[in-house]
């Protein structure tokens, strides 16, 4: 799903704005994954994820890699199911209120940002193009 069809399917009751989607990314030579967490219009720097994580080349994960890490099928992502280290846009940290995947495609996640730490362990950065 894109934004537009989130915003859409939502009968614009979700701001595009707040919508904040969670990709998974992985470590070429360990495969190690990571979670970012980033705003919905926004695209990852891998270069700045590389430096991030000491050096390491970075790719996104594919379809069962993102099962793996998340339990979900790419697109329904919630950044609270991710059983890897999660990375959190600065952008997204300092948004009031965020509309994110729930583990369901046909449904969304709501809560305040300050919220975000009640529930899980992640490390805000600076990760956009």
């Amino acid at each position: 799903m894109t934004i537009e069809d989130v915003v859409a399917f939502a009968d614009g009751a979700v701001n595009v704005d707040e919508i904040a989607k969670t990709v998974i990314i992985k470590e070429r030579k360990s495969d190690k994954m990571y979670a970012v967490l980033l705003r919905g219009k926004d695209k990852i720097d891998l270069a700045k994820i590389k430096k991030l994580i000491g050096g390491q080349d970075v790719t996104l994960a594919n379809s069962e890699e993102v099962k793996k890490a998340s339990g979900v099928e790419p697109g329904a992502v919630c950044p609270f199911l991710v059983s890897v280290p999660l990375f959190v846009d600065k952008k997204v940290a300092e948004m009031k209120k965020i509309n994110t995947g729930s583990g369901d495609h046909l449904y969304g996640l709501e809560f305040q940002t300050e919220d975000l730490n009640k529930v899980i362990q992640y490390q805000v950065v600076d990760i956009v193009r």
